[in-house]
């Protein structure tokens, strides 16, 4: 079992009780040290390490069943919290919608169906928010709902639609990215804009595969096949075994990606990401690609409502396509850190209370329950709901306070068994193995430049459930050590035992 590099406390006092005992000539019997105290002293040390002088920490721990904090470090000093602004964003969505909760697209036919089974108008698709038309939440296949739709459409006879298939993203705002976002990774996958409609969580899969012969061109393609985004440049073939290095960048506001690099003529298959712009445009132009090659004709575009004349005033609702429940969303948020299910939550939240959701709307919903939770309003600085902009704050003490607020309702259950478990999933996966951390920490982690974070509950020896938050900022060493020396302060806790030692 790996323990913290200095553990003293109980050696130093142990010297001490010898060196006044040969001064006495009374008898001294041990002396105790108390074990909270005992653990003070050694998070201090862990955390002194002098290859992180010159960085920030912030730490505090207290034990969720009697509120005791067991150990603080510039607890209130605000922070950038990285992802773990995600356990603001899960727990305000949780504690609000409820576990059960489930997110719903109305399809609707815009005319008269024949009987030819042609549709005399439009498919009008109106978003509702759903974050899981995805391929995480469907085996690994992003049209599996699409396909269904054409299912439907073929049992209720229709084969062609003379008109467009139109997307209404109304529910929320036209802002798709988030504030502080940076211009120079919009076209990533982990910052996707954002809609009312989102398709595989606005991302695009790149498969890279070597050519058969050296100097000849790699095959890619797009995973969904689509037209929506045109490939431009070239990966060539090499045969240089450390010759992998392929890129793909997409301007901003443009679906015009430019590959670049090569692969080894004996590597396996690439993978890459690139994140489309527009994502009502994007769904509603695979959801029309998915149909015609289903059998179902279409004569018309894909467009969004707001650009189309007139409207479908005596529209037709075929079917209601409903979600997962917010208990399985939450898994892939926390224990993967997906971005686009924090961002499409926290306008989600923010669209219930209000006619429109958007980054505003949906903070003042959270503002207003980390506030219900008793946390002061000065302890964060709330600006997305994912953690990836670098306006976001947060107090250790805050997060204590808001894992500690949570445990205190019916949803707790759901919200830990969503947590990555030291050791064995998520984001944690690799970490604290071989400890008494492992299969029992549930964390959540955090990770942007310069900044990382590590939050949740561990349980102690004694069986006493403590919430901590380790946060450090502004360090300029590689990200391993920093997690190294919080997963030492986790490995601690969850070796803690109340009892006296000698």
């Amino acid at each position: 079992m790996r323990n913290p590099k200095v553990v003293f406390g109980v050696g130093i006092l142990a010297i001490t009780v010898q060196a006044c005992a040969g001064q006495s000539s009374q008898p001294v019997g041990p002396v105790v040290a108390a074990p909270v105290a005992t653990l003070q002293a050694e998070l201090d040390e862990i955390l002194a390490d002098p290859a992180f002088h010159n960085a920030n920490w912030g730490a505090m721990v207290q034990s969720v069943e009697t509120g005791e904090v067991l150990y603080r470090k510039h607890e209130r000093k605000l922070f950038m919290p990285a992802s773990n602004m995600k356990l603001v964003t899960g727990a305000a969505a949780l504690t609000q919608l409820g576990a059960d909760h489930h997110f719903r697209t109305r399809v609707l036919a815009c005319g008269e169906i024949d009987q030819d089974g042609a549709l005399k108008g439009d498919i009008l698709v109106i978003g509702g928010g759903d974050p899981t038309i995805s391929q995480r939440f469907g085996d690994g296949d992003p049209l599996h709902i699409f396909r269904a739709w054409s299912d439907s459409l073929h049992r209720r006879g229709i084969r062609r639609i003379e008109g467009n298939v139109v997307g209404d993203d109304d529910l929320f705002d036209d802002v798709h990215i988030g504030p502080g976002w940076a211009w120079d990774y919009l076209g990533s996958a982990y910052a996707a804009e954002i809609g009312a409609l989102l398709f595989n969580e606005g991302a695009l899969r790149i498969n890279v595969t070597p050519g058969r012969s050296k100097d000849s061109s790699a095959a890619v393609s797009l995973e969904p096949p689509t037209s929506y985004v045109e490939l431009k440049g070239e990966v060539s073939t090499v045969g240089d075994s450390t010759g992998i290095n392929v890129g793909v960048a997409r301007p901003p506001f443009s679906n015009e990606a430019e590959m670049e690099g090569a692969i080894w003529i004996g590597a396996d298959s690439l993978t890459l990401y690139i994140a489309p712009h527009d994502p009502t445009l994007y769904f509603v132009t695979v959801l029309r690609e998915t149909l015609q090659a289903q059998g179902v004709a279409v004569v018309g575009d894909a467009v969004d409502r707001d650009s189309v004349a007139g409207d479908c005033d005596s529209a037709e609702t075929l079917f209601v396509h409903e979600s997962q429940g917010l208990a399985e969303i939450l898994k892939p948020l926390f224990k993967e850190s997906q971005n686009q299910l924090a961002e499409m939550l926290l306008r989600y939240l923010g669209a219930v209370r209000t006619d429109t959701g958007s980054v505003t709307t949906g903070r003042r919903v959270v503002t207003q329950r980390l506030t219900n939770w008793g946390i002061p309003d000065d302890s964060y600085i709330y600006y997305d709901g994912s953690g990836l902009s670098r306006y976001n704050y947060l107090a250790p003490e805050a997060l204590v306070r808001l894992l500690r607020a949570v445990s205190q309702t019916q949803e707790f259950e759901v919200f830990y068994d969503a947590l990555p478990i030291a050791g064995v999933d998520g984001t944690l996966e690799s970490r604290m193995r071989g400890t008494r951390a492992e299969g029992n920490a549930r964390a959540k982690t955090g990770f942007i430049s310069n900044a990382r974070a590590l939050s949740g509950y561990v349980t102690t020896q004694d069986g006493e459930l403590l919430a901590f938050s380790i946060i450090a900022n502004n360090f300029d060493t590689p990200v391993r050590p920093v997690e190294y020396v919080q997963d030492l302060v986790v490995e601690r806790l969850a070796d803690f035992k109340r009892k006296s030692i000698p």
